[in-house]
């Protein structure tokens, strides 16, 4: 049956309208993104990455000397070649990144690729806050493997302080492409009960995160008209906001419980599951690390303990090496409690990281045994 000609005329003319309408939409939508691109630098688009600037402005650390920059997919990364000045004291001062923005010595991927490589990957705990580069347990790791086997492991500190599970799970698919490691290991938990606002870190992520339409993440006009959003609602929901830093950072002490977590337990264990199942379509072993809190050791509360238990049943139920330092030191005793740095509940000092380092040297020359047969048997 043939088409009469006025219904052909008419659905050249819809599409006529349709097209006329979708150039000037277009041509507004462009002109929106070339404006917001001149008038908002990357820094103002994301409220979590303006958040953790003004807590380590409060804790200490100089506002032209931020250790962070901009990550569209998680918020804040470490910049590169960070090194600050030394006088500025352990917390502050000293290197603080390779050219990799990870808190390693200084390595080519190709260079690593010819080793058997360990991928330390987690928080402050594991980039080692408070504590020297070599004294970073990760770099103290790389430190004995190199005595005993040299040049055979490559070890890299992919810690970034404040990152909770739902940043690890973003950032670790890029990591398991770009390093290719044989073993990840992996802590977190310090951050994810950590109370900022009214939203927990998945409401801050980019809208169009996992969907089909991810592309537009890369849009400066969407990612300014979400942070507003978000603005507008953390002003409703902490009304002294010029105060908002100090609130938030004794959140990580005692946590005000009329704000989200950054991560609940459900979704933690949801991501801690997540980046098990993205290691192993890498081929690569998992072991969780269960950090402890100072204030557990003294027998006080802490909202950290949850999460600990999370990462233990997470790591049962996944069937990987659970390495849990709570014990290691509550066997300590006072010793144990004195690894902590002064007013911290998590950090520890060059003595704590070495007790790290002891129990994860095990794990790893577990894993590289492992990956040797298999190379073996391969032949």
């Amino acid at each position: 049956m043939k088409r009469s000609p006025s219904l052909t005329i008419q659905a050249i003319s819809l599409r006529k309208r349709c097209l006329f309408t979708l150039i000037p939409v277009t041509v507004l939508l462009l002109l929106a993104e070339i404006v917001t691109r001149c008038c908002v630098s990357e820094e103002g688009l994301s409220r979590r990455f303006e958040q953790i600037e003004r807590i380590v402005v409060f804790l200490g650390s100089q506002p032209d000397e931020n250790l962070f920059e901009p990550d569209p997919d998680c918020f804040w990364r470490l910049k590169p070649d960070m090194a600050t000045p030394v006088e500025r004291g352990i917390w502050w001062g000293g290197q603080m990144s390779n050219s990799h923005g990870m808190r390693s010595r200084e390595v080519s991927v190709a260079e690593a690729h010819d080793r058997f490589r360990v991928l330390c990957f987690g928080d402050s705990t594991t980039f080692a806050f408070g504590v020297d580069f070599s004294e970073a347990w990760p770099n103290q790791l790389q430190e004995l493997l190199d005595a005993e086997q040299p040049g055979a492991v490559e070890v890299l500190n992919a810690g970034i302080p404040g990152h909770t599970s739902f940043q690890g799970r973003q950032r670790l698919a890029r990591d398991l492409i770009k390093w290719q490691p044989h073993l990840a290991v992996i802590t977190f938990g310090n951050n994810d009960g950590w109370r900022w606002d009214n939203r927990a870190d998945k409401d801050h992520a980019p809208a169009f995160l996992k969907s089909g339409l991810a592309w537009l993440n890369h849009s400066r006009a969407v990612s300014w008209l979400k942070s507003a959003s978000l603005r507008a609602a953390s002003r409703s929901s902490v009304p002294d906001e010029s105060d908002w830093a100090r609130q938030a950072s004794w959140n990580y002490f005692d946590p005000n419980l009329n704000w989200t977590p950054r991560v609940s337990l459900p979704d933690f264990a949801a991501n801690l599951h997540a980046m098990i199942d993205a290691c192993r379509q890498q081929e690569c072993d998992v072991a969780l690390i269960v950090w402890p809190d100072r204030r557990q050791l003294l027998g006080e509360t802490t909202w950290r303990i949850p999460y600990q238990e999370a990462m233990r049943q997470v790591a049962a139920e996944a069937k990987v090496t659970c390495v849990d330092l709570v014990p290691l030191f509550e066997e300590a005793g006072s010793w144990g409690v004195e690894r902590f740095l002064p007013r911290d509940v998590i950090h520890v000092d060059r003595a704590g990281n070495q007790m790290v380092v002891r129990v994860v040297a095990p794990v790893v020359q577990s894993s590289l045994q492992r990956h040797k047969s298999l190379a073996t048997n391969a032949r």
